[in-house]
């Protein structure tokens, strides 16, 4: 009987456990998966543009979507080029993730992008794209594609020459420094659109692809009238090594006896006085607006192909001060950085420790006068509770005798009752704290001592 118990018992929780299985198993083949994203650098971990575009990127979409993958393939382009690069790095690629599945490519500047132009289906299949660091986008290039929507990398140069001109009337000549690289001719192009409906304001000259230290003796010849746009991803020393944009932007803004404009975000705060500057870290932060809702089931058919550059008038103060440009000529609602902070701010502390020190005095004088005022009610206090009890001991002493005393008017005694009657100084005595004592007035001494016989009353 006892085995025929286990054995039902052991069937009974075998089946439970497969039932739990089941439903486990069902629950868990329910729960969405985190998505997964592909992010495209073009250039290599420690450039800062491409940096702040993909952190402005990862910042927002995970904000949104905190269990997204996010895996980033770095190729590398500002240190290699050519078709032999090129076709390894297509190679790489395919190698790595043909057979991978990601629900969407994130490429980043134009040779991520060229990349997925010409081989996304080879790689990546119909999977969703956005991009966004495209120099002066063509929107003719989406034509016939589907699937693919960005923000387009477009410097505004026709405005900082406007603010040029604007904040520097006497300007005659305007160098442009920049790479001869695919991006920088790139910009360059876009940069004369700008210059061609200013060519009767000043001449414009062309410094590209120098040396920096061609570029820093150049630049310590320049006089008043002239003024610097920079835009070089990066400079070559003499020994033919890159130096960063940044570092380069430092050293020629060092010795440069002329303002320094440029068109990007990233070397502001570097040695350029601003202008209406490209953020990179604002455009990954739109290219991720427009993942999350490709995420999230919209159609990117639907959305628009390409979104306008969010570009703003951005300043260095400590550039602005260097050349005597004021504040209030610069344009409404500009970004102005490196800004010291107010009187206010500044002596914050020096204000706060006085406030507490007043406070403090205050405190006390209040505290003091309490303490006087308690001290002075207690001693009128005191003075009214002896002033009290003096006169509680005085009206205990005292007696009032009121209405009418029935007095005899021959013998003066006073009726007690119908019956009785009783001498007066008893009476007062009995009813007051009043006592008597006896003496002969002169009257009566005559009266009774002097032999005369007492009046008859």
């Amino acid at each position: 009987m006892s085995r025929v118990f286990f054995l039902s018992s052991l069937l009974c929780m075998l089946v439970g456990v497969c039932l739990l299985g089941t439903v486990t198993g069902a629950t868990c083949a329910e729960t969405p998966l985190g998505k997964k994203i592909l992010i495209l650098n073009s250039y290599h971990s420690g450039y800062k543009g491409s940096d702040d575009a993909v952190e402005g990127f990862r910042a927002t979409l995970l904000k949104a979507l905190p269990d997204t993958e996010i895996q980033v393939e770095y190729l590398d382009s500002k240190n290699n080029s050519g078709k032999e690069f090129d076709a390894k790095v297509i190679d790489l690629l395919r190698f790595k993730y043909q057979k991978r599945h990601f629900d969407l490519i994130f490429s980043t500047d134009d040779y991520a992008f060229n990349i997925i132009e010409r081989h996304r289906e080879d790689l990546f299949g119909a999977t969703p794209v956005v991009f966004c660091g495209t120099n002066s986008f063509d929107r003719s290039r989406l034509s016939g594609r589907h699937g693919i929507i960005g923000i387009d990398e477009r410097p505004s140069f026709k405005a900082t020459l406007d603010l040029i001109f604007d904040l520097h009337p006497a300007t005659k000549e305007i160098v442009v420094i920049r790479d001869d690289s695919v991006t920088g001719q790139l910009n360059d192009m876009e940069f004369r659109k700008a210059a061609e409906q200013l060519q009767d304001k000043a001449t414009f000259s062309d410094w590209a692809g120098l040396r920096l230290d061609q570029f820093i003796s150049r630049v310590k010849q320049l006089h008043p009238g002239s003024v610097i746009l920079y835009f070089a991803s990066f400079v070559q020393d003499e020994n033919g090594d890159r130096v960063s944009s940044n570092e380069a932007l430092r050293r020629i803004s060092t010795v440069s006896p002329v303002p320094v404009y440029g068109g990007w975000e990233f070397n502001l705060g570097e040695g350029i006085v601003g202008g209406r500057l490209l953020n990179l870290h604002e455009h990954g932060a739109a290219a991720a607006a427009l993942a999350v809702r490709v995420l999230k089931g919209e159609s990117i058919d639907a959305l628009p192909p390409v979104t306008p550059s969010p570009n703003k008038d951005m300043f260095d103060y400590n550039e602005l001060r260097r050349f005597g440009i004021a504040q209030g000529k610069l344009p409404t609602d500009s970004i102005i950085v490196n800004q010291p902070p107010g009187y206010l701010y500044s002596h914050r502390v020096e204000i706060l420790s006085t406030i507490s020190v007043l406070l403090l005095l205050a405190l006390t004088m209040s505290f003091t006068k309490l303490i006087n005022s308690r001290k002075n009610l207690q001693i009128h206090r005191d003075a009214l509770v002896q002033r009290n009890e003096e006169l509680e001991q005085a009206l205990s002493k005292v007696k009032v005798l009121e209405g009418i005393i029935p007095v005899c008017m021959y013998c003066k005694k006073v009726r007690k009752d119908e019956k009785s009657w009783q001498q007066m100084e008893s009476y007062i005595s009995q009813h007051t704290e009043a006592q008597f004592s006896h003496g002969i007035c002169p009257t009566c001494f005559d009266d009774n001592f002097s032999g005369k016989k007492p009046k008859q009353l």
